[in-house]
């Protein structure tokens, strides 16, 4: 894609089911639920640009308007006539963006602890100036801030199997400078209202339950403003049912999406 190397994975057959990760994260955060979406759909998981084993395409924008493009063009490259959608968080954002703009590819929609504008954010997330901070602190990304990311973003971080922490950690740790920054900028500048209102097609909502990122009210709220919604909230979870509860979350994404295959 314009010259720079863009890495996914494309497992199973049936129903295309591409599913985005989300800030700082790469497609290792899917390991332990794509294998098993597999025996089920087509999954394709990619790293988004900048993130894990891809890298930036020339002029690449770290936006949402960027993102979906990037997705569009995977569609396309894949020859995919429609694809359901899977976003966690941020990967959220970018599915109800390209959702909007490419309403006659898309099935459905399957919204992972998704904030739709920044006022549904942590207030760490609200800091004035912290997208600059982390350009500076940049030099000092590696395994030790990682893994306290990843382990502040669940409930239980002790049941998280190592060897999933391992490649998620090792992944996220190539995240490039650029990415880090311009995903802090998208995220502190979300509002994806009016893009909702354009929506037609069915969307599921997870959301757990002791999210400390996204306010747990912003999945009402999600549920009475999508024209076509279902809410699922996941009891004794942090902010990454995928990877806290995957069993569930295949169970939820294979009932919703399995009864027009």
């Amino acid at each position: 894609m314009d010259g720079a190397p863009i890495s996914y994975s494309d497992d199973g057959e049936g129903e295309p089911l591409v599913l985005v990760h989300g800030w700082i994260g790469s497609g290792a955060l899917w390991d332990l639920t794509a294998p098993w979406l597999s025996e089920f759909f087509r999954v394709i998981v990619p790293d988004l640009p900048g993130h894990g084993d891809s890298g930036i395409p020339a002029g690449f924008s770290f936006s949402l308007d960027g993102f979906s493009s990037f997705i569009e063009e995977l569609r396309a490259a894949l020859e995919l006539p429609t694809i359901n959608l899977v976003g966690h968080s941020m990967g959220g954002c970018i599915a109800v963006h390209y959702a909007a703009r490419h309403a006659e590819v898309v099935g459905r929609l399957v919204l992972i602890d998704t904030p739709a504008r920044a006022g549904a954010l942590n207030w760490q997330a609200k800091l004035p100036g912290t997208d600059k901070l982390l350009g500076l602190l940049y030099p000092l990304w590696g395994p030790r801030i990682v893994t306290r990311l990843i382990k502040s973003s669940v409930r239980h971080p002790e049941e998280l199997p190592d060897d999933f922490l391992e490649r998620a950690v090792a992944q996220a740790c190539k995240l490039q400078k650029e990415a880090l920054v311009g995903t802090t900028r998208l995220i502190r500048a979300l509002d994806l209202d009016a893009e909702i209102q354009e929506i037609e097609a069915p969307v599921l909502i997870m959301q757990g339950d002791h999210d400390p990122s996204v306010k747990h009210t912003e999945a009402s709220r999600l549920r009475n403003t999508f024209k076509d919604a279902l809410l699922q909230m996941v009891l004794d979870c942090g902010h990454c049912p995928n990877y806290e509860y995957p069993d569930l979350v295949v169970e939820l994404i294979a009932g919703f999406i399995g009864p027009d295959i």
